[in-house]
């Protein structure tokens, strides 16, 4: 009881509407799962066990090529 700390669960993530228009995004974790919501509270997907570790790594894949492209520019 006395000093417990919540562990965070949710993360709000600046994004953009399929219209470029500012919007916030969350990111939740919950039994094991991630969810992903969009603007206005609409659930995405979630991802689980390997799908986690996939998914990093195309994201990281994603932001490289961000980054090369920028310097292109």
């Amino acid at each position: 009881m006395g000093n417990e700390v919540s562990e965070r669960r949710e993360w709000l993530v600046r994004c953009a509407t399929n219209r470029g228009e500012p919007a916030v995004c969350s990111i939740e974790v919950s039994r094991g799962v991630i969810e992903f919501f969009g603007p206005g509270d609409t659930f995405c997907f979630g991802l689980d066990g390997e799908l986690i570790a996939d998914f990093r790594a195309s994201l990281d894949e994603a932001a490289k090529r961000v980054e090369a492209d920028v310097a292109l520019v």
